[in-house]
This record gives structure tokens, sequence and C-alpha cells, in this order.
């Protein structure tokens, strides 16, 4: 009799996960190379999911899930010219609240600090259902840079259930703040799942190789060594912008470096970047790369100059070093590991911060950032915590270190790396 009423147990474990799935709502390319991985190691667990596009980025977010295999089952299309972050959280607050009606997920995913995850994350809230969060406890330090990143992940933490923080100093952050340390768990960072499998796929498919040296002939010329630059945050436009595009042009005129630089698509970046840079011999300005292209682009050049976080994690992971191209950052683990370096977005700054690590000997690929596991367990993590929790309401949220309400938390979490 007690195996039967375990089977039956196991049974209806198994009809709940078969009819409410996770879903994994994302927006811009970076969340959609972060989250692939994490799609695909649900799907293993045989976890159902649905995924859920906000046309932040229209075109260049859904081409990332294509290149994993995968896509979106639903676009809600939300972007429209001159969308503002409010605009977007908005209809994000507006439109999901029938998607929750109809599909009824246990849990709701977002991943990192961006609008969608934000506007994600509070409709999530307003409609009680439990939240996850991929990458938390990331911390600048400043509420204003990067904005509105900071404040984004600010937010979303006191509303999540499941914290997934890449590293012990973000799981560390979150606990000051008042996080329940039993909701946070280290995984490592998904992004560089996703560059450690598109490398390998790189290696193996020569045709890949051959046509993305067939797209940048430049790059095999002799001549002075490639570095790869990227700008596009908003607190990194106007005069920082500016002063950043001289740098770049400074190294290509002196003769010790030549720059690829793929341009961001927002118009004011856009329109300075190719005003700047379009006519500068050394310098070749391209458009936003597929994650393949920009992998392969980081092992052909030598540095990587960027303001983006995703970068800031994928070159040490690939054996290139990267100055940070901001006054701040949220991912300090590679700036101590001696990865990277905060160089901020001077002129000269910047030039002479290239001239010296130019100098420097080779860096061997190194990971502070995650072992390229973090998928897996975060995909165990939320496995436990579906069979454990109850499918009800969500976890009380936490205000200055308090759970606030009389609803019941759900879920355990551990706040060290496993698995």
């Amino acid at each position: 009799m007690a195996g039967l009423v375990q089977s039956k147990g196991r049974l209806k474990a198994s009809l709940l996960l078969a009819q409410a799935p996770v879903m994994l709502v994302f927006g811009t390319r970076p969340e959609a190379i972060k989250l692939a991985p994490v799609v695909t190691a649900l799907r293993s667990r045989a976890i159902p999911t649905l995924i859920v596009a906000t046309g932040q980025h229209p075109h260049l977010a859904p081409a990332m899930l294509q290149q994993a295999g995968l896509q979106a089952d639903i676009d809600l299309g939300l972007h429209r010219p001159g969308i503002t972050p409010p605009d977007l959280v908005g209809a994000l607050v507006a439109h999901l609240p029938t998607l929750f009606r109809q599909h009824a997920p246990r849990l709701t995913l977002v991943q990192g600090d961006t609008t969608s995850a934000f506007g994600a994350a509070l409709a999530a809230t307003y409609a009680q259902l439990p939240l996850a969060h991929v990458e938390a406890g990331l911390r600048a330090g400043h509420p204003t840079d990067p904005f509105p990143e900071e404040m984004h992940r600010r937010l979303i933490a006191p509303l999540a259930c499941l914290h997934f923080a890449p590293t012990a100093s973000a799981a560390a952050a979150l606990r000051a703040e008042g996080i329940p340390a039993g909701r946070i768990h280290v995984t490592g960072n998904s992004g560089i799942d996703a560059v450690l499998a598109t490398s390998a796929m790189l290696a193996g498919q020569a045709a890949l190789a051959a046509d993305l040296r067939a797209r940048f002939p430049l790059l095999a010329t002799p001549g002075p060594p490639w570095l790869l630059a990227t700008v596009h945050r908003r607190e990194n436009q106007g005069e920082r912008l500016s002063s950043i595009l001289a740098a770049f042009a400074a190294l290509a005129r002196g003769g010790g470096a030549r720059l690829i630089v793929p341009v961001h698509p927002t118009p004011a970046v856009q329109q300075r970047t190719t005003a700047l840079l379009g006519h500068v011999p050394g310098i070749l300005l391209c458009a936003p790369q597929d994650h393949a292209a920009l992998v392969w682009l980081i092992g052909q050049t030598a540095l990587v100059l960027t303001d983006s976080g995703g970068l800031q994690e994928e070159a040490p992971a690939l054996g290139r070093r990267v100055l940070i191209l901001r006054e701040a950052t949220e991912r300090p683990e590679g700036v101590d590991m001696g990865a990277a370096q905060l160089v901020g977005t001077d002129t000269h700054a910047i030039i002479r911060a290239v001239h010296a690590a130019l100098a420097l000997p080779p860096l061997d690929p190194c990971f502070p950032y995650g072992d390229g596991r973090a998928s897996h367990r975060i995909a165990a993590v939320i496995e436990r915590w579906l069979h454990r929790a109850q499918p009800t309401r969500a976890p009380r949220p936490v205000i200055n270190g308090r759970k606030s309400g009389k609803l019941v938390a759900m879920g355990a979490a551990s706040s060290t790396m496993t698995g």
C-alpha cells in the first residue's frame, strides 16, 4: 500500500509538471544567449518550458535563439520606434497577465537586468506567481551607473524566490540586501555555458570557420594586431562616447593597432560611430554579429575593449584580456583575476591601457564567471523546487530584509555551488 501511495504521488507530481510550464521571458540578444542553454537543460529533464519574446530587440534576440536551435513560442512584438523603458514595462505589465491566465506557469524566469526582465518580474509579482532570477546579485555600487540596469537588478531581487547568482560575491551582495540565504544558489553564469558550446561548435565545423574567414578577410592581412571594440551603454553616450571613439581613432592612426568595431543599432551610437570612425584607416566597422561570429572574432583579436557585460565574461574564457570602458563594473571577478582592467572613458587613459595590455604575455583561458555547468545547476534546482513547491501563490517579497504580507514561501535553496 505504501508503495502504491508513493507511486501515485510521483504520478501526480509528473502530471503537474507536464501541465504547468516554466515561462522564460526575454527581450534582448544577451538574454537569448544566456537563456538558451537554460532552456536546453530544463528540457533535458523533461521540464516543460514556454519561451516568450518581448520584442525589445526584435531582430537580434530571435536570431540568437535560432542559432541554439530554439525559437520563441510566443512573440509579444512590443517594440516600436521610440519606445522608452517605462513604455515597455507598462506594456509587459498589461500583456503578460493574459499569458499567465492562459498557460498557468509554475514559475516565471527572467535573466539579468534588462527592461524586459524587470517588466516581466513586476508582472509576475502582480499576478502572485513565483519568480526566478538568473544572473542575480550583480552590483556596480552606483544607482545610475549603469542605468537603468543597476536599478532593474536591485528591484528584481526582492521579488524573486529563486536567485541564481553567478559568483560567490554576487550571492554575498544578495545576502547583504536581506535576501534569505535559502533562496540563493551559486551556479556560475550560463553565458559561459553558451560561449564554451559555441567555441566547441566552431572547432568542429570547418565550413563555418571558413565562412567567417571569408566574411572578414582583413583579419588575415599582415600588420598591427587587431582589437575587438564595442560600446553601446546609455551612460556611455554623448561626450563619453566621443571620448571613447577618439581613443579608437588615435590607436588606429598611430599604427599600433587595428580595430574591428561591431556598431550597435541604437541610432545615437550608430550615427556618431559612423561619423567619427567610418573613414579612419585601420578601423573596420561592421554590423552586430551573431554569437558564433562574435566568439570567432574574440579568438582572432589580441584584446577586447568593451562596455559590455557579456564580453567581460566571455573573453577571459577564450584567453583574451578585457579593457572595460566604464567607471565601475558589476563583474569584479575578472579584474581581481587579472583578466580585465577598468580603464574608464578618458581618451588618453584608454590609449595607455591598450599599449600596456598589448605588451603583456598572452592570457591563458580562465574562468572567473563559471565552469560551463551553470545551466545544469539551474535546471537541477528548478526541478527540485517544482517537486517541493505548492502550486498556489508566490513567496512573500523581501522588503528591507523582511518578508512582507502573509503569503507562504515555497522551495529551498543553497548558497553553495554544487553539481
